[in-house]
């Protein structure tokens, strides 16, 4: 069991989590219409933060995510709800791939950061989106590695990343870079991590 495993049940009871995740959704809602009939891919979708803001009865929301707690939590959640045009799967980016031209908006929400080859996962999105499909990504500015400093680092593969760096990852898989913007200033450690919300076209 992973430390994402431990802590799904009490996720949404950290304010960072929620505050992260709004700021993430209030920002997509400025640049896209999911009020449309369109299918939407949550990417390390953890309880549901993120899926569940962006759901309505018009679209089709499938989240995905490598934690068995997480997946377990978030389909819990749904299941209250009562919402039956959203849920939840297990999956690993490096071993699985994803639906072909079958989304039209993929989010990820502080989890890239968690992932080894992020190249891997810019390409299988592209591979997914329809034409004109939306990538939006929320993550952390370029940091000191302090910002997981509690859990020591564990499954941090990168400490942030630069909006250049980023940018330029995406413009060279064919996105065209519509927004970024910092959404959130996190503070912990005595000290203030930025959060950024990037909206990429294919």
């Amino acid at each position: 069991m992973n430390r994402f495993d431990k802590a799904a049940k009490t996720w949404d009871s950290k304010p960072s989590s929620v505050a992260i995740a709004k700021a993430c959704v209030k920002n997509i809602q400025k640049f896209i219409d999911i009020e449309k009939n369109i299918n939407i891919l949550d990417y390390g979708c953890g309880t549901g933060l993120v899926s569940i803001a962006l759901s309505n009865e018009k679209n089709q929301v499938l989240g995905m995510d490598y934690s068995k707690g997480m997946v377990d939590t978030f389909n819990e959640k749904i299941q209250k709800l009562g919402f039956d045009n959203i849920k939840a799967i297990k999956h690993d980016i490096h071993n699985e791939d994803f639906k072909e031209n079958s989304n039209d908006l993929i989010t990820i929400n502080m989890a890239l950061h968690h992932l080894e080859d992020t190249s891997i996962f810019i390409k299988e999105c592209k591979k997914s989106l329809k034409k004109d499909g939306f990538l939006c990504i929320n993550d952390l500015d370029k940091e000191d590695g302090s910002f997981h400093s509690k859990h020591k680092n564990e499954g941090v593969f990168h400490f942030g990343f630069s909006k250049d760096e980023l940018c330029n990852l995406l413009i060279k898989n064919g996105f065209e870079i519509i927004d970024y913007t910092i959404v959130l200033i996190d503070k912990r450690n005595e000290k203030e991590y930025p959060i950024f919300n990037l909206i990429a076209k294919l």
